[in-house]
Parts: structure tokens; sequence; C-alpha cells
């Protein structure tokens, strides 16, 4: 049956030619894109997943940058670190050189200047030390790095106080420091048989026979210890730099210890047997007030000159070295801490990299075309159009035969 009103077969062409159309925009969108995926009614499943991918692999490159930011932070302190060390270094260096009896006066004066503006350098160190505006060795301080995407992808670094001198203080804790009743006695009866006592900023107080006499013992090797307490506590009353200090007889020790509101440090006791000869340390300890904060150096003296007795006879300088031993310690310990979590840091580059990597490539693997069937499909639909716009022409050509009935 042959009917002019209604073209069936132009209308199917057509409607085919449409769907060719969709088809040819859909594929030329993706090769003019590189994503398969470009909307939600490309793969609706497929544009979800993509778009966590998205979101994992943009929060690792973060934290790939988060990371490398604390990397720069950690050597920023480990650089401030070293020359804080050297400065120790040259410290040590100027003590064991004051304990050198060829020294006059003037030159430990001269020795305690360069001494104490080394001490003062280390604390402009620690209080100017950098990042970001960020002060970083002039307190401890707990510096949180974010190293991934999620909640919890984080590692906490902390950086202990550089000052050489102690902060606020929050807590007391007494440590005690004993000597014994032979280590006394044995200094004997020589008139230039010394007790003396340092404490933690180089102050030295010095119990001689005289002072031994007047607490009512002949010289060192007659006294007991509860003689020898007495006596020690009688020169600490007078001494401001010690009156936070009881020394008290227990058993046939003295054991020095720090009143509860006090803020002074013993850190050795020595003695000399005669004026030329050192009997060397009897003991060290620290009774100190504790820092509320994570100090790396321990407080240490920071006068070289008190290390001479008013008869110019050198006293020895135990106390000074072994601070200046333990911080050096301090600063070693702290930056194998720094260089610990920079490997650290650095593995979780290199592990954030490597998965990066792997997410991209599954992402890819989800919303990138395929260009060789992406090509091959645009050539397929663009002969489809083609042959269909010539069918189309042809469906509407069937309608003028009718007009050869109409003759």
């Amino acid at each position: 049956m042959t009917v002019i009103n209604t073209n069936v077969a132009a209308s199917v062409t057509s409607n085919a030619m449409k769907a060719n159309q969709r088809s040819m925009d859909t594929t030329m969108e993706r090769l003019a894109t590189g994503l398969r995926v470009n909307s939600a009614k490309d793969d609706a499943a497929g544009l979800a997943i993509g778009a966590k991918m998205d979101s994992q692999i943009r929060g690792m490159q973060q934290g790939v940058r988060n990371a490398n930011d604390g990397v720069s932070l950690l050597q920023t302190v480990d650089g401030a670190a070293e020359q804080i060390t050297n400065l120790l270094q040259r410290m040590r260096e100027l003590a064991v050189q004051g304990q050198n009896d060829t020294n006059s006066t003037s030159d430990l004066n001269n020795l305690n200047d360069e001494f104490a503006a080394l001490a003062s350098e280390i604390d402009r160190i620690a209080d100017q030390t950098e990042f970001n505006g960020t002060a970083l060795m002039s307190s401890s301080t707990t510096k949180t790095i974010t190293i991934g995407p999620d909640v919890g992808d984080k590692v906490d670094i902390t950086i202990g106080d550089f000052n050489l001198t102690e902060g606020s203080s929050s807590t007391t804790s007494v440590d005690t420091l004993t000597i014994t009743d032979a280590q006394i006695t044995a200094l004997g009866a020589n008139a230039g048989a010394e007790l003396y006592i340092t404490n933690a900023s180089g102050q030295v107080l010095t119990i001689n026979q005289t002072e031994i006499a007047a607490g009512s013992a002949s010289d060192f090797s007659n006294a007991d210890v509860a003689q020898l307490a007495a006596v020690i506590n009688t020169a600490i009353d007078a001494d401001t730099d010690f009156q936070q200090m009881t020394a008290a007889a227990v058993g046939n020790s003295i054991t020095f210890t720090q009143d509860a509101a006090g803020t002074g440090q013993i850190l050795s006791v020595g003695a000399k047997t005669t004026a030329t000869a050192s009997a060397g340390s009897l003991g060290s300890g620290v009774v100190r007030t504790t820092n509320g904060e994570s100090n790396v150096l321990t407080p240490m003296g920071a006068n070289l000159s008190s290390y001479k007795t008013a008869s110019n006879n050198l006293v020895e300088a135990a106390g000074t070295l072994a601070a200046i031993d333990t911080a050096i310690t301090g600063v070693n310990t702290a930056r194998a801490s720094l260089g610990a979590n920079i490997s650290r840091l650095e593995f979780s580059i290199d592990n954030l990299n490597s998965a990066i990597n792997n997410t991209s490539a599954a992402k890819s693997a989800v919303m990138d075309a395929d260009y060789a069937a992406e090509t091959t499909e645009l050539a397929r639909t663009q002969i489809i159009a083609q042959a269909a716009t010539a069918m189309l022409s042809q469906a509407n050509q069937q309608q003028q035969s009718v007009l050869a009935l109409l003759k």
C-alpha cells in the first residue's frame, strides 16, 4: 500500500540518524576531553568511583607537600642544633682551659667573657630559630604533620626546648647528692684542704679547715658528718646563691637536698687534700626545680672565673665539664630524633608517591577514554550518518512516485 500522509521509512531513518548523531556526539566529546565518563549519564557508578579516587589523589598530593614542609622544618631545627653543638664544644674547650693553673685571674676573666657570650648565643639561636614565622626551639613543642587524605594520617613530632637556661617551672623534683664520712675524713689535716660545692650556675661554695675548726672540729680528719653538715649549712645560709640548699647528716653520710620552694642547683661536690692537690669530685647530682617543658640542655654554669679560689689556687671545674657534656649529649640525642623523623617523613613521601601513581592508574581505567576504540566508533558513526542521509533522501523520494498515478 502506498500512502502519502505518513512516510514510515523516512521516520524510521530519521530516528536512526538522531540516535547515531547522539552516539557521534558522545564519541567526539570523549575524544575532545580524553575522558570516557564526562557526566553521570555516561556511567553513574564510574563517575562516583572516579570522584572518590580523585579526592584520594588530591589529598595524597597535599600530604606530599605537607611532608616536604615537615622535612624543611626539621632540617631548620637540625641546622640550628648543629651550631649549638659547635658552641658547646667551644665552651667545653674554655672550661678545660680554665682548669689550667697557668691562668691568671685576668686570663680566667677573659675566658669567662667568651664563655658567657657563647652561652648567650645558644639562647639567641634557640629563641630566634623560626619556620614560617613560628618559633621552633625556644620551648618544647609538638608539631603535627598531616601526611595523607584521611583522618589519622598524621605524624606527631616533638621538638625540645634548646634554651641554655630553663624556663618557667611547673613542678619541683628533688634529687639528692650524698658524700660519705670516709670521703670527708680522707681530706686530712693539711691547711690547704678544702671541700667545695658547685651549683649549676657555676658559683662555688668553699669549706676550709678554718671553718671546720669554727664548727668544733680541728680539721677534716676529725670532723664527723653532723659537725660538717652544721658548718655547710652555716655557709649556705650566708650565701644567697646556695640558700635553697640544706645539708643533713644521714647515718655516716651528708645528704644535700633542695628546699621545696628553691630554684638553686647543686651540680657537684669536690675537694682538695692540699693547696695544690685535688681529690677530685666526691659526687655529682642535681637538686633542681624541673621545667614543665622538655629542655634539651641541662642548665649549666656561665662563670669560669668562679673556679678560682681567693688564694688563686685552681678549683676543679668538673661540674661545668659534666654539665657541658650532658648538654652535648642532649643535643646529639635531639638531633638523632630529628634525623629519624626526617627519614620517616621521606619514606612517607615515597609511599605517598607510589600510592598516587597506583590510584591514578586505577582512576584512569575507570574514567579515561580508549582513543583507539573511540576513533573506531567515530568512523563507524560518520559512515552511518552518511548512509542514513542517503537513505532518508530515498525515503522522501518514494512519495514522489504517487504523482505519476495522477498524470
